[in-house]
């Protein structure tokens, strides 16, 4: 396998790997057990003051607990910690509670080591020891150095705050990127295409548009809500705005912000009845498909009536749109939920992509350029869409598959790691990690496909 250069990620995704790693060399330097242990399960909880982490060690599928208590307040962890939990702060949708990070052991007596964390942005904290249970001003210490919404912040903490009198200081609702500002990414896609305008930026921005939601303007729709409760009903009959462009293509509109909505809808409102308009939220992904199933329109257009509006061809879009995609991968990548990226990464249904280079008669897959001058590439990049692929290099070739045959495929391979995603957010799994999981994954099927078929076998027959 040859080396491919990589684009730089985000300094915080960058940041917030090399924390990981620096945590996972603390718990190394501190661990007292006996050689053989398969992985390490510690986890970390700021609470009351100080931050408790409990160990469970995993020998041979065997989990055992260990060591559980507060770390010592001169430990040069806790600022590793903190920044950690500094880098995961989204406004509005606040960090962690708690953050767990495994570490597994390969090859011993000399065995190789690989560290991967996740982080539990909703989840009510464990009790670890004798530190007792998540408590009200635990709450309001965690929202006051992290904000949330109203709406970001878990039923179950809100209800510890109500039960103790506690007044939680929410956030306000323009300060979550989910409501007025739905899409930022894609409005900064938009912003760097008008910059530097070209295939590799046109993908960076079709990238984003395989993930989050955006906004359509319905005005004048006849909305029937549906039986269940939702707003919009199968009854209903939806007119979605679109705008003529110049060279008579009509493109459909779509809106990263609720001010850029309001903003073309007073320029275009020709019916005074209407003083607003209807909103209706979208996933971004959703109007690729619309677009490309409909001959109707010729293109997309971001934010029409911004600065920084960008026009989609129908040609790429057909082509990012109808190329297999993992929108769920993505979409968890972007919420920081790990479980979320293994539950879709296992998923037997879905797709991953790579992007390869010619050498004569091999596809060389492109590999993560190592960060130590002169030492041999060991991740292997794997992609969620045709777009991620294009935003690192327009010139690669794509090739797809099911993910159990591109894990297969980086398993039989010299790789160490795989890096899914060559531009931010990214994450770096193991090998040996992947190889554990799928293992567990593999014999969990056969074991419910056993389960049913004794089912089947014991049913009555008619």
């Amino acid at each position: 396998m040859t080396s491919e250069p990589q684009p730089d990620t985000t300094s915080a995704v960058r940041g917030e790997r090399e924390l990981v790693t620096r945590v996972g060399e603390w718990v190394m330097s501190v661990l007292r057990s006996e050689p053989g242990w398969d992985a390490m399960l510690v986890e970390f909880k700021p609470q009351g003051g100080r931050v408790h982490l409990r160990v469970v060690e995993d020998r041979g599928g065997v989990a055992t607990p260990g060591a559980a208590g507060p770390i010592k307040q001169d430990s040069a962890v806790l600022e590793t910690l903190a920044e950690l939990q500094r880098s995961c702060y989204v406004p509005g949708r606040g960090s962690w509670f708690s953050a767990s990070v495994t570490i597994t052991a390969t090859g011993w007596p000399e065995p190789s080591f690989g560290t991967t964390a996740s982080y539990h942005f909703h989840d009510q904290p464990h009790v670890y020891a004798q530190e007792g249970p998540y408590t009200a001003q635990d709450v309001l210490a965690q929202l006051e150095a992290f904000p949330r919404t109203r709406r970001r912040t878990p039923q179950w903490a809100v209800a510890l705050a109500e039960e103790a009198g506690v007044a939680l200081p929410f956030a306000e609702d323009s300060q979550d990127a989910s409501d007025g500002d739905v899409h930022p990414r894609l409005r900064a896609a938009a912003e760097a295409y008008l910059q530097d305008p070209g295939e590799r930026a046109m993908a960076a921005a079709l990238r984003e548009a395989l993930a989050g939601t955006v906004l359509l303007d319905v005005s004048g729709s006849d909305l029937v809500p549906g039986e269940d409760g939702q707003p919009v009903g199968p009854e209903s009959h939806i007119r979605v705005q679109t705008v003529n462009q110049p060279d008579g293509t009509r493109a459909l509109a779509v809106y990263t912000t609720a001010d850029q909505a309001r903003e073309m809808f007073e320029r275009s409102n020709k019916n005074p009845d209407l003083t607003q308009p209807v909103l209706l939220r979208q996933r971004a992904s959703a109007t690729l498909e619309m677009v490309a199933k409909d001959s109707q329109y010729g293109e997309i257009v971001v934010d029409p009536a911004s600065e920084h509006a960008l026009r989609m061809p129908r040609q790429q879009i057909e082509w990012v749109s109808r190329s297999p995609h993992n929108e769920a991968l993505k979409q968890a990548l972007l919420d920081d939920n790990m479980s979320g990226v293994l539950g879709a990464l296992f998923n037997p249904g879905g797709h991953l992509l790579l992007g390869t280079r010619e050498e004569g008669d091999n596809a060389v897959p492109v590999m993560v350029k190592p960060s130590e001058e002169g030492a041999a590439p060991d991740t292997l990049l794997v992609f969620t869409s045709a777009a991620e692929v294009a935003a690192l290099d327009p010139g690669l070739t794509v090739r797809s598959a099911p993910t159990r045959r591109i894990l297969d495929f980086v398993l039989d391979s010299d790789a160490e790691a795989i890096c899914i995603n060559a531009i931010a957010p990214v994450t770096t799994l193991p090998t040996t990690q992947l190889r554990e999981m799928l293992e567990l994954v593999t014999q969990h099927e056969k074991d419910l496909a056993a389960e049913q078929g004794s089912s089947q076998d014991d049913a009555p027959q008619q």
